[in-house]
């Protein structure tokens, strides 16, 4: 199935402990003014590379140029021999600390028909086009695709727990998170590796812009080449970096709705109740009653699709539960699988945003009638401020429905899934020219 293949990657050649200074978020979750921060850091942040402050065809241009000075000045440089990389990431979340573990390497492109490179979500047309521009020019992957491969026999866990390897960087980035990147370039290390993926699919967790920009980019260039066309190209892989879908880690978080409806009947509770359960949970203004619910949720079994709520009645929080699931269903379009069905935020759209609220998927695309957030406090608030009529805050999705949809040939809505901290950039980079 995947085929993993080791790398010579582009490594800043800098202390371990001082590449917090150069690495970055992925382009799409900086702010400006993150963006700002991370330019005073130092004059090789990769943001230069990933997310210049140049707009138009000028920032490509820019980005380029100076991935050129930094190699010929020796900023950058290319591994001696062909690795992979061993890459753990130290976060904390809710009070709890964190340890994600990942392989990154290159991975052969593959179309999403063919089941072996399985997204989870559909993609928008306006990143791709630039993220295209930027391959474009600078022919180099300055940021991986995450994945998640499933591990069920626990190969891949364990060819990369018997690494013991000095890591390469070891630093903090300007949020206090930890990376460490060990270089893995033993060959009987990275065919146990490589072994481990070799035998399954895997499934795009975060860069789906990304890897079809990269499939995009093939197809370019092998029309061109046409029957020439090499399967060894370097166009014809993909950086990325690979965690179990059960490494104690992986953290997903959930996504709530925060909604100003389009409609809102007279008696939201009322019309809840041909089809959900909804028990008044407290006071939204009382803290304790706010964490008991969030706690009642979270306490949910598989596959019970259960909700926390604020504003179905005024300064009120409730725990929503579905209890017809065949009425909800019988409004989701037919086509999908049952895995697909069961997805918290399906339930949210086709029992109560649309046919309750007005909120049709456009109108939800839309983005004037429901934000989001992945804080449990930031949406109540939203509520007690005025700021969104009414929260519903769901359960994150779970690893194994991200592989049963996928299994499944389908995808999810946007917003279903928040994979938390984003991979850094800047770690190590594929340049098409050191590895053709």
């Amino acid at each position: 199935m995947a085929e993993l293949r080791a790398f010579r990657g582009l490594r800043y050649q800098v202390d371990p402990a001082a590449a917090g200074a150069v690495i970055a978020p992925p382009y799409d979750v900086i702010s400006p003014q993150q963006q700002e921060a991370l330019y005073e850091r130092s004059p090789h942040n990769v943001i230069r590379l990933e997310y210049g402050k140049e707009t138009g065809e000028a920032r490509y241009r820019a980005a380029a140029d100076a991935l050129a000075q930094w190699r010929s000045g020796g900023v950058l440089a290319a591994e001696a021999r062909p690795a992979l990389y061993l890459y753990e990431q130290r976060f904390r979340h809710g009070g709890q600390s964190y340890t994600r573990r990942a392989v990154i390497g290159r991975v052969r492109l593959s179309p999403p028909e063919d089941g072996i490179i399985r997204p989870h979500e559909y993609t928008m047309s306006r990143p791709k086009a630039d993220r295209l521009a930027l391959l474009r020019a600078t022919a180099t992957n300055i940021s991986p695709v995450y994945a998640l491969v499933d591990d069920a026999d626990g190969a891949f866990k364990s060819a990369i727990a018997a690494l013991t390897v000095a890591p390469v960087i070891d630093a903090q980035d300007f949020v206090g998170q930890g990376h460490r990147l060990s270089v893995i370039d033993e060959p009987e290390a990275i065919a146990r590796i490589t072994a481990a993926i070799a035998a399954r699919p895997l499934y795009i967790a975060d860069g789906h812009h990304r890897y079809e920009t990269a499939l995009a980019y093939q197809r370019e260039l092998q029309s061109v080449a046409g029957a020439a066309w090499p399967p060894d190209h370097p166009a014809n892989f993909i950086l990325m970096a690979i965690t179990a879908t059960d490494d104690p880690g992986l953290l997903i978080l959930p996504i709530h709705r925060l909604v100003r409806p389009v409609r809102m009947p007279e008696d939201l509770a009322a019309a809840l109740g041909t089809t959900f359960d909804a028990v008044d949970a407290g006071s939204l203004d009382n803290a304790g009653a706010r964490a008991a619910l969030m706690a009642a949720v979270r306490s949910a079994s598989p596959p019970a699709n259960v909700f926390g709520a604020a504003g179905i009645t005024p300064g009120r929080l409730h725990l929503v539960t579905l209890r017809n699931r065949q009425a909800v269903e019988q409004m989701m379009p037919a086509e999908h699988p049952a895995a697909w069905r069961a997805l918290d935020v399906n339930v949210l759209q086709y029992g109560i945003l649309e046919p309750l609220l007005g909120i049709d998927a456009a109108a939800l695309a839309g983005g004037e009638h429901v934000e989001f957030s992945e804080d449990d406090d930031e949406a109540f608030d939203a509520v007690r401020h005025g700021a969104a009529a009414l929260a519903l805050l769901v359960n994150a999705t779970r690893p194994e429905q991200i592989v049963a949809v996928a299994d499944a040939g389908d995808r999810m809505p946007q917003k279903s899934t928040y994979f938390y901290p984003k991979l850094g950039t800047g770690l190590v980079l594929n340049a098409h020219d050191v590895n053709g």
